[in-house]
C-alpha cells in the first residue's frame, strides 16, 4: 500500500508558510532601517594641502565660520532647532557651495536637538564641520591674568590655542567608520575681522558686541568633498580637559543626521 507522502509534503509548506508570514510581520513592526554608505570608498576630504580646485588657501573659511557662528541668535545658539545649517559662500572653480552646520562645542546635555540633528543638503553642497574652535579676539579676555593687556596677532594666537588644550579624545564618525585622521588642525597666519552682531551666540555684551574687534584662532574641522546622494550619519564627541583647574571637563557630543539630495 502508497504511503500518503504529499501530506508530509503539505505540513511542511504550511510550516514554511507560517514561518515566512511571521517574518513579514516582524519586518512590517519594526520598519525599514537606514543603510549608511561605507566612507571608505564615497565620501572624501578637502585638506590645505589637497583643496578644491582654484583655492589656494582654506584659511578664509575660519573667518568665514566664525562670523557665522557669531552671528547666530544666543536663544539658538543654546537651543538648537532640528536643523541649524548656515550659507558659507562659494569656492573654487566651479563656484560650490558651502554649508555650514553648528558648533560642536554648544552640544551639551542641556542642548537635546543638538545631539539629534536631522539636516538635508544637496549633492552640490560642501559640507564644512568645525569639530572645536578657539579663538581669541581683542574685544575680549577670555584669559584675564594670562593676557590681560597684550593685543598682538601672537597673544592672541597663544590665546586661541590655548582654550583647545588639553584634548583627550576628539573623534568623528561618518556611517558608523571613524575618519579623525582627517580633521585639519589649521591656524590663522594673520588677525581677521572678527564681527559680533548684539544679539550672538556667545552672548557678548558691548563693547565687543557691535564693536571693532580682531581676532586669532585655531580650528579642528572637517571640508567634506561632495557627498553622495542618499543618507549619512555623523557623530562628533570632543572630550577636553580645561587648562583652568576650576573649570569642568568638556564633554560635548553631536549627531547629525544628514539626507543628501539631488
Amino acid at each position: 500500500m502508497m504511503r500518503p507522502l504529499h501530506l508530509n509534503f503539505i505540513r511542511l509548506d504550511d510550516r514554511v508558510i507560517i514561518s515566512l508570514v511571521l517574518l513579514v510581520t516582524t519586518i512590517i513592526i519594526l520598519g525599514p532601517s537606514k543603510i549608511y554608505a561605507s566612507p571608505s570608498s564615497s565620501v572624501g576630504f578637502y585638506s590645505p594641502s589637497s583643496p578644491p580646485p582654484g583655492v589656494k588657501s582654506l584659511e578664509p573659511l575660519i573667518a568665514t565660520w566664525w562670523n557665522w557662528w557669531n552671528a547666530i541668535p544666543a536663544a539658538t545658539a543654546t537651543n538648537w532647532p532640528e536643523c541649524i545649517k548656515g550659507d558659507g559662500g562659494k569656492i573654487g572653480n566651479s563656484n560650490q557651495p558651502i554649508v555650514f552646520v553648528g558648533n560642536p562645542a554648544f552640544a551639551t546635555d542641556q542642548n537635546a536637538n543638538s545631539r539629534n540633528q536631522k539636516c538635508e543638503i544637496s549633492s552640490n553642497q560642501l559640507l564644512y564641520l568645525t569639530v572645536y574652535p578657539g579663538a581669541c579676539s581683542t574685544g575680549s579676555k577670555p584669559h584675564e591674568g594670562e593676557f590681560p593687556d597684550t593685543k598682538s596677532p601672537a597673544d592672541l594666537l597663544s590665546c586661541a590655542q590655548d582654550s583647545s588644550k588639553v584634548m583627550k579624545l576628539m573623534q568623528v564618525k561618518v556611517d558608523g567608520n571613524d575618519v579623525s585622521s582627517n580633521i585639519v588642525r589649521q591656524i590663522t597666519s594673520q588677525p581677521f575681522n572678527y564681527i559680533v552682531p548684539q544679539d550672538n551666540s556667545f552672548q557678548y555684551p558691548a563693547p565687543i558686541a557691535g564693536g571693532n574687534n580682531t581676532s586669532m584662532a585655531e580650528d579642528y574641522y572637517l571640508f567634506f568633498k561632495p557627498l553622495p546622494v542618499g543618507d549619512h550619519r555623523i557623530d562628533v564627541e570632543v572630550i577636553r580637559q580645561p587648562l583652568q583647574s576650576n573649570q569642568p571637563v568638556e564633554h560635548d557630543v553631536a549627531k547629525w543626521d544628514l539626507k543628501v539630495v539631488p
